[in-house]
């Protein structure tokens, strides 16, 4: 019998999920894509952003049930793994956070909490996230600006997302049509970031077993 293979990597089922879907873009589209995925790297905003050995920003966000996160309190138990995505209509994001919950006991082995941030406010209660994370509305983009992560997706992508039915406006509450870049950070008790990942290309992610190493020498 031969032994399993090893399971695929949350980067490497990225790259997979491409393989299987990118047929059902048209070749515009897909260039339309790939020329904004090169003006976000070119613009150097990645290089901007936070990163480690920076302060992390404070922040309260009240959740779907009303209650107060806070960052500094949620610290006060552990560090915090910090998610920044674009919302739960993006498979991407949905790829992420299935490979956290996978590693979501190990994380719980080291006190650590996920705070999942998106600037979605609308049609949440699908996510992924609420079964072991918080999952929290960053409306505006209010704590991501904070950490420099926010970007104008721009019109021409934004009517494309409306031929596939989804609308940024109502989504987010907002007509900015801004996100986030996809962002990772592992924040320690002093809230001092212990691990920052940030990337221009929406579809590059950071690896859960990156973050369980790095918590482990927390």
């Amino acid at each position: 019998m031969e032994p399993d293979s090893d399971p695929l990597s949350l980067n490497e089922q990225i790259q997979l999920w491409n393989a299987e879907h990118a047929s059902e873009f048209p070749d515009e589209v897909q260039q339309i894509f790939a020329a904004k995925t090169r003006e976000i790297i070119e613009s150097g905003l990645a290089s901007q952003c936070l990163t480690q050995g920076d302060d992390a920003p404070d922040f309260s966000i009240t959740n779907g049930k009303g209650e107060t996160v806070q960052l500094g309190e949620k610290l006060q138990n552990g560090p915090a793994i910090l998610s920044f995505y674009r919302g739960t209509w993006c498979p991407y994001c949905n790829l992420e956070f299935q490979a956290l919950l996978d590693r979501l006991p190990q994380f719980r082995e080291r006190d650590a909490v996920i705070l999942a941030l998106s600037p979605q406010v609308q049609d949440r209660q699908e996510s992924p996230a609420t079964q072991g994370f918080e999952d929290l509305s960053d409306q505006g983009n209010a704590v991501a600006r904070r950490y420099g992560l926010v970007y104008p997706l721009g019109e021409e992508i934004a009517k494309i997302y409306r031929s596939f039915g989804l609308h940024l406006e109502k989504l987010n509450g907002d007509d900015s049509l801004e996100l986030p870049l996809p962002a990772t950070y592992i924040i320690d008790r002093d809230a001092r970031i212990r691990y920052a990942f940030t990337s221009g290309d929406i579809s590059e992610r950071a690896e859960p077993e990156e973050l369980v190493e790095v918590l482990a020498g927390i």
